[in-house]
């Protein structure tokens, strides 16, 4: 009896197959058929998961985000919002760092890309309303879509830091990140992430 192997096993042999392919042959030469062939899988399977690189990326972004988020837990009214977001960021980057050097060679190669960055920015816009709302932080009406945008930023920022982090704990991509978060607080939009240590502190 063949050994029944699920959808989403599938999908992670696709996207780490991908994930190797662009490290060996760079984002611009990544092709689905070699893809498939070091994966493993029929051609066309892939076709169904994985049209295209974009689509590759756009499912590898979906993994971090279901690596990133589902180990929350409800909210807890005795936990800062901004630490709490602060520890949902670095989930992010330690399943990022799982692959790093091919995931290194992704960011790399989309950031030259212009189609690719303008997808992987539509669907970032998703993932960071979402571990905004896993912090406790609304990402609802004109000022939730400045949230979003403004860390967007400071994700960015820790990546790139990320990006040159050889420290085996990634003390580099926290200090970063911690900065950026820093400085989001300082800025409108931002200031629910206030420590609630701060606020309780300025009341007095």
């Amino acid at each position: 009896m063949a050994e029944h192997v699920s959808d989403a096993a599938v999908l992670d042999r696709i996207i780490d197959a991908g994930l190797d392919e662009a490290a060996a042959v760079g984002w611009h030469n990544l092709a689905i058929d070699a893809v498939a062939t070091r994966a493993e899988i029929g051609f066309g399977a892939v076709l169904l998961q994985v049209p295209t690189k974009i689509h590759l990326m756009l499912c590898f972004l979906g993994r971090l985000d279901a690596r990133t988020l589902g180990p929350v837990k409800a909210l807890d009214p005795a936990d800062s919002p901004r630490d709490r977001l602060f520890e949902i960021l670095m989930r992010r980057f330690d399943a990022l760092n799982e692959k790093r050097e091919a995931a290194k060679a992704v960011v790399a190669g989309v950031s030259r890309d212009p189609a690719a960055m303008i997808a992987g920015a539509c669907r970032v816009d998703r993932s960071a309303a979402a571990m905004l709302a896993a912090a406790g932080i609304s990402s609802g009406g004109l000022m939730g879509l400045a949230r979003v945008q403004g860390l967007k930023v400071v994700m960015a920022y820790a990546l790139r830091a990320w990006m040159t982090d050889d420290s085996a704990d990634l003390s580099k991509t926290m200090a970063a990140l911690d900065r950026a978060l820093d400085r989001a607080e300082k800025l409108a939009g931002f200031v629910t992430l206030r420590r609630r240590k701060d606020h309780e502190e300025s009341s007095t």
